[in-house]
């Protein structure tokens, strides 16, 4: 988020436009004054009276009431309505900020009836638009052939066909190992791939919002991922007019606060698989094969990263963890680099100095420290708060101040592959060539295109490393 505080007022950019003012203490304050802007406050005004049933307009009725309960100026306790209300808001400023204005969208959230699947596909386009694409309704396509939810064209032109549906109701109770709930999620998901199978669009991804407001647990996501898994692969044996469906990517969602007002303890639920796709399986595979999958399906793959960040609304404008701000969303005191803490000396005695070096390790810190007496820096180990435990396991040293990205540790191989395309993304051919220059098929890189060259290069390095893992070295 692109976002200033300058005389008095907070300043956030919106694709084109900058919005600004002096009341937004929390990143939820402009979310829902811009929510409002881009619904039309004119339209808000008087749909509310005639309307008021609006799913909008209730969340807007208990914000307002708990706001008046809690008080001014204090961070709200997250239950279903609010989140909802705040991810709606997020994805709606997420898509102008990374493609343009969602005009056709927003005219069918203001409808009563198209509001909740509108939701779904609000907050399955911002995921597209984060990853990069560029998103074009379907109601612009020619042609009177069926058509998806929209269009995604991503940077390198291919184009995806999305569908985005979701789960009203459920006649069976929520419960993993029943019979009834079971029978009833296979059928749903079955019906829902024939369905979006017999529109036979060109690069298809389905979006399948499950619809389950209970809260869950680690083992029952687990549990669910295996059972939306099996539902797949078993409705790989339909037909649609007598041929085997198009393959296609099928995300599977579920967001607790689209179902429940009153959800608590969100735990939300993605899961990208393949649907009739033998190149896009868990299977065991030798690395350069992977590497091979993994470029082919980067940019579906980027969606469901992207998908993780649209899930999580940041609350400080500063880009702080929550993990690292108090109820009233204000930060906490940590380790920071720059700071001065006591520690114990080897003589047992104690030391004052200035934090130089930060790194975690699980529950606890190693630090080097500038001891303000002797002026000789030493190496301690400090426990971590249980708030700054959470944040360093999500994002790594960068929340004590080192001058460097987000990151955890990277011990998976198509990651670290990943990460390796990003560092020598800008690096110019000669470049690279120098990178591999003790490689004996160096005089075949040379004939390379810059970008051939880069994906070898990436792929070299991550060889490397998956041997000197497998080698204990």
């Amino acid at each position: 988020m692109l976002t200033a505080f300058n005389s008095g007022k907070r300043v956030v950019v919106v694709g084109k436009r900058i919005a600004y003012s002096p009341r937004w203490e929390f990143v939820s304050d402009f979310l829902l004054d811009n929510l409002k802007t881009v619904f039309d406050r004119e339209w808000g005004a008087s749909a509310s009276r005639i309307m008021p049933n609006h799913t909008l307009f209730r969340w807007l009725r208990r914000l307002n009431e708990a706001r008046r309960e809690i008080g001014v100026g204090v961070a709200m306790p997250i239950k279903g309505h609010l989140s909802a209300l705040n991810r709606l808001g997020y994805a709606l400023y997420l898509i102008e900020h990374n493609d343009k204005p969602p005009k056709s969208l927003i005219k069918r959230l203001r409808h009563p009836t198209d509001f909740d699947p509108a939701l779904y596909e609000a907050i399955v386009a911002s995921a597209f638009a984060l990853a990069g694409a560029k998103i074009d309704g379907a109601e612009d396509a020619k042609g009177n052939q069926p058509k998806p939810e929209f269009f995604a064209k991503f940077p390198d032109g291919k184009t995806y066909a999305v569908e985005a549906k979701r789960k009203r109701s459920w006649k069976a109770a929520f419960d993993l190992e029943s019979e009834e709930f079971i029978a009833e999620l296979t059928k749903w998901l079955r019906d829902k791939l024939y369905a979006s199978s017999k529109k036979n669009l060109t690069n298809p991804i389905y979006w399948f919002e499950l619809g389950i407001g209970n809260q869950m647990s680690e083992q029952q996501l687990e549990r669910l991922r295996d059972l939306v898994v099996a539902a797949v692969n078993s409705a790989e044996e339909i037909t649609v007019n007598g041929q085997p469906p198009t393959p296609a990517y099928v995300f599977i969602t579920n967001n607790p606060d689209l179902s429940n007002d009153d959800a608590t303890n969100l735990s939300f639920f993605g899961l990208l698989t393949g649907f009739v796709m033998d190149d896009f399986r868990e299977e065991l595979l030798d690395l350069e094969t992977a590497m091979d999958r993994h470029d082919k399906h980067r940019s579906v793959r980027w969606v469901h990263d992207c998908l993780a960040l649209v899930q999580q609304v940041p609350t400080s404008f500063e880009g702080i963890p929550d993990e690292l701000l108090d109820e009233r969303g204000q930060p906490i005191e940590t380790l920071r680099i720059g700071k001065l803490i006591a520690y114990p000396r080897k003589d047992g005695s104690q030391g004052v100095g200035k934090i130089e070096e930060v790194a975690c390790l699980d529950r606890e810190a190693v630090v080097v420290v500038a001891d303000e007496a002797t002026k000789q820096r030493v190496i301690a180990k400090v426990p971590l708060t249980e708030q700054e435990a959470k944040a360093a396991k999500k994002l790594g040293n960068a929340i004590f101040g080192k001058p460097e990205a987000p990151h955890s540790v990277i011990t998976d191989p198509l990651r670290f592959y990943d990460r390796m395309l990003e560092i020598y993304a800008d690096f110019p051919h000669e470049s690279l060539l120098i990178q591999i220059e003790d490689h004996p098929r160096l005089e075949e890189f040379r004939e390379l295109s810059r970008n051939e060259l880069l994906i070898q290069v990436a792929r070299e390095f991550t060889k490397r490393m998956e041997f000197l893992n497998t080698a204990g070295i």
